[in-house]
């Protein structure tokens, strides 16, 4: 015996008028989805007492429908029980999707004015007549930073290294 709770396919539909997710959708279309979450294995069928293993699933109910051809194609076996947990998962979810798709929104690191002063960096580097003059990018960074030009946190020399990694980025051959 299954520590699950197993319910009819009828008992499913009853139960499922009462999800938000499917509130005010018609029998049809409610059977439709029932049929089409158990046929993906989103909800686990159980036959005489066995678990029905996902890769069987839509075997068993195609055998249905061709043995039983007056029924309505999305009808499910009588005989073949659901499990009420999987049928919460997939169904008793509010009406709105609030869940995040894509990629993961990759987070600003907010120094934008470091690659403004990467290029000021490459220009007192290349002997800009009207910027001051520097031998490395090193010595143009700390600069940068003893004239307070750098915004954010750390040391003066974390700064300095964070204005040179950005200049290396844009201007390294």
């Amino acid at each position: 015996m299954s520590r699950y709770r197993w319910l009819s396919p009828i008992k499913c539909l009853e139960t499922m008028e009462h999800f938000p997710a499917i509130e005010n959708q018609p029998y049809e279309a409610m059977q439709k989805l029932l049929f089409d979450a158990v046929s993906r294995g989103d909800v686990r069928g159980e036959l005489n007492a066995v678990v029905v293993p996902k890769a069987h699933i839509g075997i068993y109910l195609s055998l249905y429908a061709r043995a039983a051809p007056e029924q309505n194609p999305y009808t499910l076996a009588p005989d073949l029980a659901l499990n009420y947990d999987d049928l919460c998962a997939v169904f008793y979810r509010p009406n709105f999707d609030n869940r995040k798709r894509g990629r993961p929104v990759k987070e600003q690191s907010g120094w934008s004015e470091d690659r403004k002063l990467a290029s000021e960096m490459h220009k007192m580097l290349a002997g800009h007549p009207h910027t001051r003059q520097a031998k490395s990018a090193p010595e143009a960074a700390r600069i940068l930073v003893s004239d307070g030009r750098v915004s954010g946190y750390g040391s003066p020399e974390s700064l300095a290294k964070r204005l040179v990694r950005k200049f290396r980025k844009y201007y390294s051959s």
